[in-house]
């Protein structure tokens, strides 16, 4: 299942990596002197990184010799988590990465589950991890950033005298949790290397390019579908740590960021701050979206206020890594197409195990190949699910995405856990929430199914209105009528402050029907 697109980008040979420690390795042999990050006052080259990567290697190889478990980084995006991340890598062990944002439940869940030897943390998350400490099974070596520099320190810039299984345990990233508590997805160092290569073959970077990295390291989008295959293509990179407008425009200005990776949310912030200054983003060509939906009536205005710009869209997830793409030509083919270019991943559409829907059909989509994850940690029950281990000889894993099958190509029309059941019939939310959210005063918005005794399940929204406007429920209620078959319109809509979502970006389903059901219990 492929577009045509003669255009995408072809590796070169040394672009051929199986582990994240070969990433960049690559790139400091082929751009030593080329500014590799930057972050703050402070940047480095390529084969500056690479040093540094070997004596965080090192150092962590001589002091937890005789200690076995991942190595654990819970902090914003810094320049040590980058050099943490390639360091780590080089030693065997895999990188566990823990989100910033997560209640202390899951903070104490989530290290008791995977046991790092030891915790690299920013002030916020070493402060979260120091009140949870008496609840640790077994607390970890803890190492702030302002003494990570200390770390390095006497340890030699020399690779470690180790071979790395390119199929061992590489990384740990947690699910985004929209439907239930987060799961440790465990993958291989090849199975993420894959992702890097297919990304920067899909995305087309190469080393003229300067790539911005704003969506958290923590999440397989920000390290695995964008970080990395930046690296990996050799464009110089800006590290932000916190994503604002003010911010994002004084560092484009500065260092002439030409493309980035982001999640819808900071899109819509972008976009919707007064102080936001198109003129200001001459250098941006290109934004890729990933990591949650984004609705089309975004993507047009983006593009309508930076004409010079255009956007992308990815699709993936922490169990697969980077999967496909849509660049912006593919839009005029077939708005929602997706398409695998460079044709490294498989990917099909299934009415069901073993049957592939048929050209016009809706089916769910599934991947197969070395980039799949090894398995969710100590969750048998939820990795037989992915994979239809019950059913099927498990060599796919099982998206939970469905989609339309056209002749090439696959257009997303939501999830089958979100699947809205109606009278017998199948409402997709995404296709509600796109009118809704094309409202004028409607600045976010997510659709889900509440229980009725008469239909099973009647779609309903929850809205957060738009800046300075006070939105007419019963004029919303008859837009979205007006857009879809009777059967599909909304039957409520709820007025809300925020909608829950993950650090990704993704709608937190469970807490969106709580929060709409307890509202349509109070009438």
């Amino acid at each position: 299942m492929s577009f045509s697109h003669p255009s995408h980008k072809r590796l070169l040979p040394g672009q051929q990596v199986s582990t994240s420690g070969e990433v960049l390795a690559y790139a400091a042999s082929a751009h030593p002197d080329k500014t590799g990050i930057i972050c703050g006052e402070r940047s480095w080259s390529f084969k500056e990184l690479n040093a540094a990567a070997n004596q965080f290697a090192n150092g962590v190889l001589e002091r937890f010799a005789g200690s076995p478990g991942p190595v654990g980084i819970m902090a914003r995006n810094s320049a040590e988590y980058v050099i943490a991340h390639f360091g780590t890598a080089r030693t065997g062990r895999a990188t566990a990465n823990f989100p910033t944002r997560c209640t202390r439940a899951d903070l104490i869940r989530t290290i008791n589950l995977t046991r790092p030897v030891l915790l690299i943390l920013d002030a916020e998350s070493r402060a979260m991890v120091e009140e949870a400490r008496d609840q640790l099974e077994a607390p970890p070596v803890q190492l702030g950033l302002e003494e990570f520099a200390a770390f390095l320190d006497e340890q030699p810039a020399t690779p470690p005298d180790l071979e790395v299984d390119p199929d061992g345990p590489g990384s740990i990233i947690f699910t985004g949790g929209t439907t239930g508590a987060p799961k440790a997805v465990l993958s291989s160092h090849r199975a993420r290397a894959i992702s890097s290569m297919a990304a920067v073959e899909d995305f087309r970077i190469d080393a003229s390019e300067t790539a911005g990295y704003s969506v958290p390291l923590t999440h397989t989008a920000g390290l695995f579908s964008w970080f990395q295959p930046a690296i990996l293509a050799g464009c110089t990179g800006v590290i932000i740590a916190k994503w604002d407008t003010i911010s994002f425009m004084e560092l484009a200005e500065r260092h002439g960021i030409s493309v980035i990776f982001a999640v819808p949310a900071q899109l819509a912030g972008l976009l919707n701050r007064p102080e936001f200054d198109p003129g200001r983003l001459k250098s941006l060509k290109r934004i890729v979206f990933g990591g949650a939906p984004i609705a089309r009536h975004m993507i047009e205005k983006a593009e309508a206020l930076m004409p010079w710009m255009e956007c992308h869209r990815a699709y993936g997830s922490s169990e697969t890594g980077h999967l496909a793409v849509q660049i912006k030509t593919d839009r005029h083919a077939a708005y929602d197409g997706y398409n695998q270019p460079g044709g490294r991943l498989e990917i099909e559409i299934f009415k069901s195990p073993g049957t592939l829907a048929a050209i016009g059909e809706v089916g769910e989509v599934a991947t197969r190949g070395e980039h799949l994850m090894s398995g969710y940690m100590q969750n048998p029950e939820a990795q037989a699910a992915f994979f239809k281990s019950d059913e099927t000889q498990g060599d796919w894993g099982w998206m939970g995405d469905l989609a339309l099958r056209h002749e090439g190509y696959f257009t997303l029309v939501g999830r089958s856990k979100h699947m809205i059941l109606s009278g017998g019939m199948n409402i997709y939310p995404a296709e509600l929430e796109e009118i809704l959210g094309a409202h004028m005063d409607v600045a976010d918005c997510a659709v889900v199914g509440l229980d009725d005794e008469t239909w099973g399940e009647r779609p309903v929204a929850a809205i957060v209105a738009a800046e300075g406007a006070a939105p007419d429920v019963e004029a919303l209620l008859v837009h979205v009528a007006a857009g879809v078959s009777d059967y599909k319109k909304l039957r409520d809509i709820f007025v809300v402050a925020e909608i829950p979502r993950t650090a990704g970006g993704k709608v937190q389903v469970d807490a969106v029907r709580d929060i709409c059901a307890g509202l349509a219990g109070r009438g």
